[in-house]
């Protein structure tokens, strides 16, 4: 840009000296050509350069930590007319690990049919945010800017890549379906078990969301006993490959209880100390759980507190616990 005006402003110059030393036809029309094309620059960029926008987006918008992604950053101009020089910063940040990435892109001949596609950084988990500021759009000549707002950013969730395990063995209720926090029309108290639907059960005690997952209708039947529920726990802080290697081995725990039908709840500690409940009976409520984890800012070193400090969160009832390390899951009780 200041090149160019330098390069405008020389040949101006020029062009005015060259006038003021022969005064005749060819002299005045170099100075008027001068004068004119940038104004006639400017003319027929302005409707291109004030109704144009940015676009961002992701592809895929979720995959596996280690997978292929890609930004994509289009330019949609008004009647498709194209754009001579767009420059914009684009940062992307991982919202998990916090790591950030500033890059300064410089897109030139500018067509709508033609976006730029950027690598995304999928070597860590986490949700990826790509935002865009300073974005500036130029004529023809690249003499004058024009301003445009930021663009709505993008995001891109970058999954564990869960490792297979085999289904804990769970003491004094294997094999047992439980229903974990959050269940419809449970008392103080009071734990359910699944089973089949009986001739004569009453319709209100029917689970319907697993009887359409199973294609056969589930009873809940209350139980005196208090089934242990597969509590999973996890420290949320330290460097993105432990972070990695922690959320790898949760995953793939929680993918080998819902293979058996084994509901279960996940707690955690947030980046600033704050305890993280969330119960999973099916993958609808893991991906929430997987999301709620991925989104939060995880801490840079071991947090004061510990999760035995917030034991109240426990739900009521036996609790098999399984605190998730780096290297696999340990059983608590």
């Amino acid at each position: 840009m200041e090149g160019r005006r330098i390069l405008y402003s020389a040949v101006l110059a020029g062009a005015l000296l060259f006038q003021i030393t022969n005064d005749n036809y060819l002299a005045r029309f170099l100075l008027i050509l001068c004068i004119a094309l940038p104004i006639l620059s400017l003319v027929m960029s302005l409707p291109g350069m004030v109704r144009c926008r940015v676009v961002l987006s992701a592809r895929p918008a979720a995959l596996s930590r280690g997978e292929k992604g890609e930004w994509t950053v289009g330019v949609e101009s008004f009647a498709g007319l194209p754009l001579s020089r767009v420059s914009l910063r684009l940062t992307v940040r991982n919202s998990l690990t916090s790591e950030r990435t500033v890059r300064r892109l410089k897109l030139t001949g500018v067509a709508a049919h033609c976006p730029t596609q950027l690598p995304a950084p999928t070597g860590h988990c986490g949700v990826l945010e790509l935002r865009a500021d300073r974005v500036r759009v130029c004529d023809y000549l690249g003499l004058f800017t024009w301003r445009l707002p930021p663009p709505a950013p993008a995001a891109l969730v970058c999954r564990p890549a869960a490792v297979q395990v085999e289904p804990p063995a769970i003491p004094e209720g294997r094999g047992v379906r439980s229903v974990p926090l959050g269940s419809g029309r449970r008392g103080a108290g009071e734990t359910y078990k699944l089973r089949e639907y009986r001739p004569g059960d009453p319709m209100r005690d029917v689970h319907w969301k697993l009887s359409s997952k199973w294609d056969e209708l589930i009873v809940r039947e209350r139980s005196q006993d208090d089934t242990p529920l597969p509590l999973l726990t996890l420290d949320l802080w330290g460097r993105p490959e432990r972070l990695d290697a922690v959320l790898d081995q949760l995953l793939g725990l929680s993918d080998a209880l819902l293979r058996v039908q084994q509901s279960h709840a996940v707690l955690w500690l947030d980046g600033v100390g704050e305890p993280q409940l969330y119960p999973v009976t099916d993958t609808r409520e893991q991906e929430v759980c997987l999301l709620a984890l991925l989104k939060g800012e995880a801490g840079s070193k071991e947090p004061g507190c510990r999760l035995n400090d917030h034991l109240e969160l426990l739900p009521e009832g036996a609790v098999f616990r399984i605190h998730i390390a780096p290297e696999g899951g340990d059983g608590h009780g």
